[in-house]
């Protein structure tokens, strides 16, 4: 199964519970197998749906970017390794954000799942591939999680957190011989806000591009801080529910 596929299949497994009846999607598919694709394509348009995106208060938005007293190479070199499965197990920074439910059903703290985060560089990359074709991004380091989507932080629908993604950035520039400057940017964050129709697995989840929520780039930075022994970061701050 490819990546597309398997991503594909992720999203109607998020998307699943969303409102519209599984008797549509039964009819849907009947429909395909009688050859009606004018009645498949009307049921498809019919469980068409639009989550309102909403937006929690963030006043102060946190600032991904810190300087470390370490050369360019070394830091890259380190947290590179950094980002195994055993630095990220119960990590309290990586766990308090990154995470889902597997259903709706399942929303109790028992049932959470965790997210961990894959490391690529220039020299490495696979998903990164079209980043590392822009100029000046050879010191980047290209993180991703393979397209999971974990609840959101800042964006909300009827009050309940949307699916939302992101692959990150970590940039490095050299101050001098001894320090680095670290900046973090999502790269292409979205959220799933509905369906846009049926597919062949069941419901094709609607995709929509947001701005950043600097919730999760600095949640990063606080693990890559506390990886380093520099405590000197102020606490992430979070949405309010005014």
């Amino acid at each position: 199964m490819t990546f597309k596929n398997i991503l594909t299949l992720l999203l109607i497994i998020l998307v699943s519970n969303i409102a519209f009846g599984q008797n549509n999607y039964d009819k849907f598919i009947q429909a395909i197998l009688k050859g009606d694709t004018i009645l498949a394509q009307r049921i498809s348009d019919e469980s068409i749906t639009t989550e309102l995106i909403e937006t929690k208060s963030l006043p102060i938005k946190n600032v991904p970017s810190h300087s470390f007293k370490i050369s360019l190479d070394k830091l890259k070199d380190t947290i590179t390794s950094l980002f195994n499965f055993e630095n990220q197990y119960n990590n309290k920074y990586l766990n308090n954000i990154f995470y889902y439910y597997p259903s709706k059903e399942d929303e109790k703290e028992r049932h959470k799942m965790f997210i961990d985060f894959q490391v690529e560089t220039k020299t490495t990359a696979l998903f990164g591939t079209n980043y590392y074709e822009k100029p000046n991004t050879s010191n980047d380091i290209y993180i991703h999680n393979f397209g999971t989507y974990w609840d959101s932080k800042l964006y909300f629908s009827k009050k309940k957190p949307l699916k939302y993604m992101t692959a990150f950035i970590i940039k490095l520039t050299k101050i001098n011989d001894d320090s680095t400057k670290l900046f973090i940017e999502a790269e292409a964050p979205k959220v799933i806000n509905g369906t846009i129709g049926l597919g062949a697995h069941g419901p094709i989840a609607r995709e929509t591009a947001v701005e950043p929520t600097t919730i999760e780039e600095y949640s990063i930075l606080l693990f890559i801080a506390d990886k380093l022994g520099d405590k000197s970061l102020i606490p992430l701050k979070l949405p309010t529910d005014k």
